[in-house]
């Protein structure tokens, strides 16, 4: 007994080694799979099939004071290495498969062939959805759009005067029957976005953005577009910085190069988040919009990719990062011409903002402010408060944020963003030129001395711009001061024009409501024409010494309509007073509106607004000179000394296309107008008897006191024209 256990004990202490373990027969234990091979091992470790660490001398060699050698030396490569390479074939691999999916289909395409979508989805998208280089969810191409044009028309929009009178025209019975089309005039409001929906077969465009289009961009692309992004948006709004977007860009591209996620954060200092690069996409899409005059596939597909990011961030907490997404979010609508869904959004942002306590100064010590820069923080906030009353003053419908809501005590921007400075100042006095406004529609009473002071602080804001921003004489050739500088300064100084001469118009504007208010307020009368005839003529010039206008005529055709409008209105109120001195720039204006897309926002707000007056056209003969050239399509009535393209085109029938809800073109557009200014300018000769058509005696004229004569629709004309304004 005493030796069994002294036996069992000796085992205990002195345990076997893993030598004299091996060399035990096989019956005494169970045998086991025999070891890989690895990569590197000793010579007596190969030869007793045993683990080698691998080392100079390994374990067992230093353990046994035995040599250790190694019969060779094999390239060192790590299993980490060799699985990534595996990795990157297998996705090369995939992505050619799509491309030769891609192919076969373009083929079967072409050849009348129509494979299911279903089945050309999933041979796309399926195997390799989630992968580098692909959408983590594809889905086919949606409108940008699903908005309709609001029926209500706000005081500052170009169509308030039109539905007024319309409405006016109703009660008293001036308005002829209604034509075929008036029930389908009824529904422009409902009209939806100028995007074509991607209804059924749409196969096309769910394979040309199964791919990822971020990686459509070359890096080189990518940083240029950033570059367009800041002179066209960024230093109008800087809720960006540009080295900022240029570091994440070579930060996005070199985790692409490593086909990493690009949405995982590198190793080091810097880092890039996946809310980077949803903001880095919407950058790419507004600077590829405005490069495209509205109109961009690439553009539509960016924006196509952070939808539901758009979704999450409206539903989500408010952070700096969802604000400034949502923000560009709003900015891109702006670009594509859709300034209701701009407006929109602007004030989700706006409310927001409220929520994180931006409007406080208090709110700038918190930690999550100062993490993300107080600085930052400011321009950011300013930028949307500037963005939410522009868009509101576009649509005509109320801001989301008051004055009186935000801090007296908020700072505002640094010097080194003078235009931001500039346009907080300018949003202040449009809140009361908005305030000023609502209340004439009101109580139709104009308050003369509230409107002088309104134009008195406009005049004293526009001669505290900035040297470098102010232009002084920009009605006469391109000052020197406008000529100087960089393209980007250029814009920003004929922007802030154009804004003091469109607050002044819609400071004096009432005055041509009525007739009756043309008589008594005379000089206020001349003043707002002759602003909206400046107003024309800068945009003329700057079209032709610059490619500004080109490139962001979403932004500069909403002055160029409220001019145009202002000239109508007063021509047709007043036309022995005001059509021989408007006859030129009316022309110009018309000569730039035949550019106008048939899809844009102003052009379907125009087109309503014409449409609206055909029915007052009966009024003034205008139905007799549509006749006339109806026989005789080539004899157009002289025009004025304005472009001659307007007056060779011939006149388009009436039909098919005048009851439309889009116009055929531009050019269409322009004759409409020509006509009704050419019948309200020859009003007085049609009512004394010389002119080429009669005059309804029960048309509502009325003659002045110094003999001249006025077609008096009372508030009735300035109603239709509100899309205008």
């Amino acid at each position: 007994m005493d030796l069994l256990q002294t036996s069992a004990v000796d085992s205990w202490e002195h345990p076997p080694s893993i030598d004299e373990q091996q060399e035990e027969p096989a019956e005494e234990r169970p045998r086991k799979k025999r070891r890989k091979y690895i990569a590197r091992a000793c010579n007596e470790c190969k030869r007793r099939k045993i683990k080698c660490n691998g080392q100079a001398p390994c374990h067992r060699c230093g353990r046994q004071h035995i040599e250790c050698v190694y019969l060779e030396n094999p390239r060192r490569e790590s299993f980490g290495e060799n699985e990534h390479f595996e990795r990157l074939f297998d996705q090369m691999k995939s992505m050619q498969d799509q491309i030769s999916s891609l192919s076969a289909t373009v083929r079967s395409m072409a050849h009348g062939e129509s494979p299911s979508i279903g089945g050309t989805r999933s041979s796309v998208v399926g195997p390799a959805t989630g992968s580098y280089g692909l959408l983590p969810t594809q889905r086919p191409l949606r409108r940008v759009s699903t908005v309709r044009e609001a029926p209500f028309q706000g005081p500052t929009t170009s169509g308030f005067s039109f539905d007024l009178a319309k409405s006016s025209l109703l009660q008293r019975g001036i308005v002829e029957r209604n034509d075929p089309g008036e029930e389908a005039e009824g529904d422009l409001t409902q009209e939806p976005s100028p995007l074509a929906s991607p209804s059924a077969p749409n196969r096309d465009s769910e394979l040309r953005h199964a791919v990822d289009p971020l990686w459509a961009l070359p890096k080189n692309e990518a940083l240029r577009l950033c570059q367009v992004y800041e002179e066209e948006m960024g230093i109008m709004y800087p809720v960006l910085e540009l080295s900022e977007l240029l570091e994440q860009v070579h930060l996005l591209y070199g985790l692409m190069d490593r086909t990493v996620d690009p949405g995982v954060q590198t190793n080091g200092k810097n880092v890039l988040d996946r809310e980077d690069v949803y903001i880095l996409r919407l950058v790419f899409a507004c600077a590829l919009t405005a490069e495209a005059s509205g109109r961009s596939e690439q553009a539509i597909a960016l924006f196509d990719s952070v939808r539901e990011v758009q979704d999450n961030c409206v539903w989500g907490p408010p952070e700096i990062k969802s604000i400034i997404f949502l923000t560009l979010v709003s900015i891109f609508y702006f670009q594509m011409d859709e300034e209701t869904l701009a407006w929109r959004t602007i004030g989700i942002v706006e409310r927001m903002c409220l929520e994180k306590g931006l409007h406080r100064r208090e709110t700038l010590n918190q930690p999550g402010i100062v993490a993300a820069g107080r600085d930052r923080v400011l321009r950011l906030f300013w930028s949307i408060y500037i963005l939410d009353m522009r868009w509101s003053f576009g649509t005509g419908m109320p801001f989301a944020l008051e004055d009186t809501d935000i801090d007296p005590w908020l700072p505002e921007p640094e010097e080194k963003t003078p235009y931001l400075r500039v346009m907080i100042r300018y949003s202040r006095i449009a809140a009361k030129v908005w305030k000023f406004i609502s209340a004439f529609n009101n109580t139709n009473e104009i308050k003369k001395e509230e409107m002088n002071y309104l134009d008195w602080q406009v005049l004293r804001w526009a001669h505290a711009i900035p040297d470098s921003l102010r232009l002084d004489h920009p009605s006469t050739p391109e000052s020197q001061a406008a000529a100087d500088g960089p393209r980007s300064l250029r814009r920003l100084r004929a922007l802030l024009y154009l804004r003091a001469n469109q607050l002044r118009m819609l400071i004096y504007r009432p005055v041509l409501h009525t007739a009756g208010h043309i008589v008594r307020y005379p000089s206020e009368s001349e003043v707002v024409v002759e602003i909206a005839k400046d107003t024309i003529r800068f945009i003329t010039r700057l079209n032709e010494t610059s490619d500004i206008y080109q490139l962001q005529q979403v932004a500069f055709n909403w002055f160029l309509v409220s001019a145009l409008a202002v000239l109508f209105l007063a021509v047709a109120q007043a036309p022995t007073q005001f059509s021989g001195s408007c006859k030129e720039e009316f022309y110009w204006a018309l000569e730039l509106v035949k550019g106008f897309s048939t899809k844009s926002y102003i052009s379907r707000r125009l087109w309503k607004s014409i449409r609206s007056l055909r029915r007052l056209g009966p009024q003034l003969g205008l139905v007799g000179a549509q006749k006339l050239r109806r026989g005789n399509p080539v004899a157009v009535e002289p025009g004025p000394p304005g472009p001659p393209q307007l007056q060779e085109s011939p006149v388009p029938v009436a039909g098919s296309s005048s009851q439309s809800q889009t116009p055929l073109d531009g050019a269409q557009m322009t004759h409409e107008l020509m006509e009704w200014f050419e019948a309200v300018g020859n009003l007085e000769d049609q009512i004394m008897g010389v002119g080429p058509g009669p005059m309804p005696d029960d048309a509502p004229w009325q003659q002045m006191p110094n003999g001249a004569f006025m077609f008096d629709y009372g508030e009735e004309l300035s109603s239709v024209m509100k899309d205008c304004f």
